[in-house]
């Protein structure tokens, strides 16, 4: 009985095609007290072949994160902190106001953005190749993925890495021998470790 329930298990973990998926591990960094944050994940769905589902990547762009004190303060309406509030110049982020930096000629650098991919992408895999898993820019706020060799130089749009540097062997038939690191956002800060933990 325990035989079954883990092997039923793995079907549906596998993806369901025969059982077996790539190696797809994790890499994780957690939001802290930024907007970070992304729900995309990454599945293998047939041999040679990746599925991105519909999901959200929220980028932190430039800023500069005020101080409790002066957030609090921002709350009464006078001041630095509110008035680039008022002026479109900062954000609220929880229970802290994010003040956009700017360069020399006074624009905003970059500003948050939460990005959507809105449809279900598959993505076709051909070995003998290293490749990254790239999250770009379509219409709008809209994104889609690429995969892209690692030869190549990053393309137009880029707003970061879904997958990081993996290479498919030469000869390849099945992803499941591929180790696959996914970029991964966790909210908040990271669980404090043990005295011995490293």
């Amino acid at each position: 009985m325990k035989a079954l329930i883990i092997s039923l298990l793995l079907i549906l973990v596998g993806g369901g095609f025969d059982g077996i998926s790539a190696a797809i591990t994790q890499r994780i960094i957690h939001a802290g007290d930024t907007p970070l944050f992304s729900d995309c994940g990454v599945t293998q769905t047939g041999p040679m072949e990746l599925t991105v589902t519909p999901c959200t990547f929220t980028t932190t762009g430039e800023a500069r994160i005020a101080s409790r004190l002066n957030s609090v303060f921002a709350l009464t309406g006078i001041g630095p902190v509110a008035q680039a509030l008022r002026e479109d110049k900062a954000e609220w982020h929880g229970n802290r106001v994010r003040a956009w930096l700017r360069d020399k000629q006074g624009n905003i650098i970059e500003k948050s953005v939460t990005w959507r991919l809105p449809t279900v992408e598959i993505i076709g895999v051909t070995p003998g190749e290293t490749y990254f898993l790239y999250l770009i820019e379509d219409v709008g706020v809209t994104m889609e993925v690429l995969l892209i060799p690692v030869s190549s130089p990053r393309p137009a749009g880029y707003i970061h890495y879904l997958a990081f540097e993996f290479t498919v062997p030469l000869g390849t038939t099945n992803l499941s021998s591929v180790d696959i690191e996914v970029f991964t956002v966790r909210p908040d800060f990271p669980p404090a470790k043990g005295l011995f933990e490293k």
